[in-house]
């Protein structure tokens, strides 16, 4: 039986992943901080250990007694850059150093970010081989967790995972775009032009995570990308088709899909980054994602992950949406579209 370690357990792709390596019969432990909430944990038999990534010292028990350890836990937005610092880096080298002093070193599987890579160039899909080129200062943080870890290929087995836009049932950022559709009909579309994006569900980076664990290949040279994967869905949707996709979901059958330019996109991340800073509560859109927003397609090819471990989604994207939209709508997190009024 696998003793596996989890952090950022109780985030959103955290829950996937339990449940997941409960499927699979593996001995869970989930590090969690003192006021996290369990309950989507508990159905899956899960230990707790607390602690949290940032205190070196809190994390050092839990780590040493594991065969593999999936690091989740990390901040995709806040209101100071030197938050993502503490926790995206300082919080990757904490784990890693945790790794490394144990007597027979646990594999640390890494969930990083294809925002640390970069977008992609036109309709070609960016590989693992590609030079780093983050757009943003998430994109960046997640590059130096990588590096972090990257100190500590010769004591410790590592492999990075870079998913792209993952989306699945509790993903409070995601429920926003399924929300927009559902209630206004409406898509809206950062820039003139169709730029492709990969997208994964997270019971799917779950079981890419699994399988990484178990025969991905491992970094044995901080100058290699050998042991950093992508993770994908089979299709690669422009913003437009991922937007129809999830009208299709939600009930919409023509879903208006809006334009904007640069210029206005900037301005409402601006809009919503005052508002953020003035309630003192971060707001995914916001200035740093507007970087990424505006900078072209985001898409990957995971040719090297299926051919290294066997992965594969699934189920469709289409499905996979579907599913999402399903289980919004029966936890009352996303209202059904009215349908039309049949006058005889």
């Amino acid at each position: 039986m696998t003793r596996a370690l989890v952090t950022g357990a109780t985030g959103f792709i955290g829950g996937h992943l339990v449940r997941r390596l409960w499927e699979y019969g593996h001995e869970i432990t989930c590090l969690v901080r003192p006021d996290s909430d369990r309950s989507r944990l508990e159905p899956y038999q899960a230990r707790f250990e607390v602690g949290d990534v940032t205190d070196g010292e809190s994390i050092a028990a839990a780590v040493c007694d594991k065969d593999v350890v999936y690091h989740l836990a990390g901040t995709t937005k806040c209101l100071r850059t030197e938050e993502f610092q503490h926790v995206n880096v300082d919080g990757v080298q904490n784990v890693a150093q945790a790794c490394a002093q144990c007597s027979n070193p646990p594999a640390l599987i890494l969930v990083s970010s294809l925002a640390a890579a970069g977008p992609s160039m036109g309709s070609r899909l960016r590989v693992e081989a590609d030079p780093p080129a983050p757009v943003s200062n998430y994109g960046h943080s997640k590059l130096a967790g990588e590096q972090a870890a990257m100190q500590f290929i010769d004591q410790v087995p590592i492999t990075i995972i870079r998913p792209p836009i993952v989306l699945g049932e509790a993903d409070r950022d995601g429920l926003t775009l399924f929300d927009s559709i559902a209630r206004w009909n409406l898509h809206l579309v950062a820039g003139l032009s169709d730029e492709l994006f990969s997208v994964i569900h997270a019971d799917d980076l779950a079981e890419a995570l699994v399988l990484a664990a178990r025969d991905g290949h491992r970094l044995n040279d901080a100058s290699s990308t050998d042991g950093i994967y992508f993770a994908t869905a089979d299709e690669t949707p422009t913003y437009a088709e991922l937007g129809r996709m999830i009208g299709d979901a939600v009930g919409r059958e023509h879903v208006h899909v809006v334009h904007n330019p640069k210029l206005a996109v900037w301005c409402i991340a601006a809009i919503s980054e005052f508002a953020s800073q003035l309630l003192r509560r971060p707001h995914i859109v916001g200035v740093d994602k507007a970087r990424e927003a505006t900078a072209g397609s985001w898409a990957c090819d995971d040719s090297a992950l299926r051919r290294d471990t066997g992965f594969a989604p699934a189920l469709s994207l289409q499905q996979r949406i579907a599913q999402t939209a399903d289980w919004y709508t029966r936890q009352g997190w996303l209202k059904p579209a009215e349908q039309p009024v049949l006058v005889h």
